[in-house]
């Protein structure tokens, strides 16, 4: 204490002569330096600030911009392959990734070169087969175009599970959208990977599948050249009756009544004798009675869907329709019918009881999730469309809604279809390019496709009559018809013109224009150039024109037997075309809820609006503006 008040002391004692003076000096120093270390802080926490800015950035750099090339001949040949994704897109909270599987075929590749495309396959509402890459409508283009095969399973399908369980709060990521980021993720890591940059990517599926890949071409066009989108709905609605009259329409009005009967009559057993109607298709007492109505019909209507597979049409309904008079006849056909159906398809009468899959446990089948994506966005619940369908009345969408929904979830829910029609619907294609779009006359899922009468300047579309749900995805056979085994042959066509136009794409690109495939005849397609709303017809192709014309080929039918199929004419190549008229220019969830979402005679709650997502820019400009932030508070502190 001495020793501090002394020298406390020598700074304030001095001789009086040069009192003023020197405690001025003095002040001024000791301040000076205060001062001198207290800017010194600043400085070093500034420096701090900017090191761990810096360390914030660098990882987030690392992982979009520095992926480690590799040469896709040094990829291992194996049966699948695993991607690491980003589990929510949508938002800035990080909440890790999952691994989702992908299936390659590059034997058509050639030895440490690079393919002419990329065809992109979306797996659907279902576990990936790896033997899709290996077989598909398109493996004959692939070898004969030097193509890679690359086939994605979707988030919560198969083995590509974000998370341990099901439960509705993991769910919640399921959505369109986060399945489109999916795939723009998935390729932009296996573009860069892999060092495809000026590879044409083109994607393609049947279905769902199909479905996605157009809606990808929507969101994404910069990214794929081009999409097949076969037999696939574009439009979301909760009562798809048009389903149950395509039906009916496809099995014929006999046949069509004969099930009505039938269906009456398997209602009025259930009421006297429940058990022993169930245990004639093999189904326990315990389940659900509309449940069971549900099941019956969906085995029915799902035979006419994949008609060309289960021949119900041509070889059920003839000899069904002579017992209509006789309603036990007509159960013992039709159970002996649904049991060798479970028994073709390796399932029992369990594997249609939506109900089995109420839990939270994982589901690989991919019933779980698809109904999710029913209940939350799409609808397409198949209700009956009136007295004279054969469906049980009670199916309708407040059955789907108040019990199917409820008890899978734990809540009544409404799809947000208004939504999905807004953001995805078939009316946003009318200006989007090169989407070859395939429907086939008896599917009844064509209802929700695009529709033939509706003019796509710049897309196309091939209808196949009188052949069911993706006829053309299934391996050729014999007995095809010549229209479906035309249309495999124009989209054959079609997908070379993706890949190689006829179209100079460097000339028509000096015009500010976009080369487009065209129809140019049954069996063969061209492309043209776009430009200032009008065709501008090459060279070549007009040479080609006028050879078919000497020759008296037609541009619209080269086959007689398929001159019915008019309503493609629309689309074939006019070099007269003018697009200027065309005006060408140079949910959220809530858990509390437990309320019923439907009721016979009233509607709903309103869509829930979507969160848009900056692409892969999110994260980055987040964090570099929390950093300019922090080193303008310091800059401030400083000051």
């Amino acid at each position: 204490m001495k020793i501090k008040n002394k020298t406390t002391k020598c700074f304030t004692i001095i001789p009086s002569s040069s009192s003023s003076t020197t405690t001025t000096t003095t002040t001024t120093y000791i301040k000076s330096r205060k001062y001198y270390y207290n800017n010194l802080n600043n400085f070093y926490i500034f420096l701090i600030i900017i090191l761990m800015n810096l360390i914030m950035i660098e990882p987030i750099s690392s992982m979009e911009n520095q992926i480690n090339t590799t040469p896709l001949a040094s990829m291992p040949v194996q049966p699948y392959y695993i991607f690491q994704q980003t589990i929510n897109h949508l938002s800035y909270d990080t909440i890790g990734t999952f691994e989702q599987r992908f299936s390659v075929n590059k034997k058509f590749v050639p030895a440490n070169g690079k393919p002419k495309a990329v065809f992109f396959l979306v797996s659907g509402e279902g576990p990936l087969s790896s033997e899709i890459v290996n077989h598909n409508p398109f493996v004959q283009i692939a070898n004969e175009t030097q193509a890679l095969i690359v086939a994605l399973e979707l988030r919560y399908y198969g083995e590509s599970m974000p998370f341990l369980n099901m439960n509705n709060s993991n769910m919640a990521y399921l959505t369109t959208d986060q399945i489109l980021e999916d795939l723009a993720t998935f390729q932009v890591f296996f573009t860069n990977k892999y060092q495809l940059n000026d590879i044409k990517w083109i994607i393609m599926g049947c279905s769902y599948a199909g479905t996605i890949s157009a809606w990808y071409r929507l969101k994404y066009p910069h990214l794929v050249t081009a999409a097949i989108a076969s037999s696939s709905p574009f439009r979301a609605e909760l009562r798809f009756t048009e389903y149950d009259v395509k039906v009916r329409q496809n099995l014929g009005a006999p046949c069509s009544k004969a099930f009505k009967n039938l269906f009456s009559y398997i209602e009025h057993l259930m009421i006297k004798n429940n058990s022993y109607v169930k245990s004639r298709f093999t189904c326990e007492r315990q389940l659900d009675d509309r449940m069971f109505l549900y099941l019956l019909s969906e085995a029915l209507t799902y035979s006419v869907q994949y008609d060309a597979r289960f021949k119900i049409i041509s070889g059920f309904c003839p000899k069904f329709v002579k017992l209509t008079n006789s309603s036990e006849a007509l159960l013992d056909m039709f159970s002996s019918y649904v049991k060798n159906m479970f028994l073709f398809q390796n399932v029992s009468c369990d594997a249609y009881n939506l109900y089995e899959f109420a839990s939270n446990e994982i589901d690989y089948s991919g019933t779980r999730s698809w109904t999710w994506q029913l209940c939350r966005e799409y609808g397409w619940f198949m209700v009956p469309s009136g007295p004279d369908s054969f469906k049980p009345q009670s199916l309708g969408e407040c059955w789907w809604q108040n019990d199917v929904c409820k008890t899978l979830y734990g809540r009544a829910m409404r799809p947000t279809v208004d939504r999905i029609n807004m953001v995805y619907g078939s009316t946003n294609f009318k200006y989007i390019s090169n989407v070859l779009f395939t429907n086939c006359g008896n599917d009844p899922w064509s209802t929700l496709s695009i529709d033939p009468s509706v003019s796509l300047p710049f897309s196309q579309q091939i209808h196949i009559p009188g052949e069911s749900h993706c006829a053309n995805w299934l391996s050729e056979q014999p007995t095809d018809s010549i229209e479906l085994k035309n249309a495999r042959a124009l989209a054959n066509s079609f997908l070379r013109q993706f890949i190689k136009p006829d179209c100079d794409e460097n000339d028509c690109g000096t015009k500010n224009g976009l080369c487009i495939a065209k129809k140019l005849t049954d069996l063969q397609a061209t492309s043209v150039c776009i430009s200032n709303g009008k065709i501008q017809i090459s060279n070549q192709l007009k040479n080609q024109l006028n050879i078919m014309k000497e020759n008296g080929t037609s541009t619209n039918n080269s086959n007689p037997s398929t001159a019915n199929n008019s309503n493609n004419n629309n689309n074939s190549l006019n070099e007269n075309s003018n697009l200027s008229s065309h005006g060408v220019d140079s949910m959220d969830i809530d858990e509390d809820d437990q309320r019923e979402v439907c009721s016979s005679n009233g509607s709903m709650s309103s869509s829930s609006p979507s969160n848009n997502s900056l692409y892969f820019t999110n994260t980055l400009t987040l964090t570099t503006t929390l950093s300019f932030i922090s080193i303008l508070s310091t800059l401030i502190l400083i000051l």
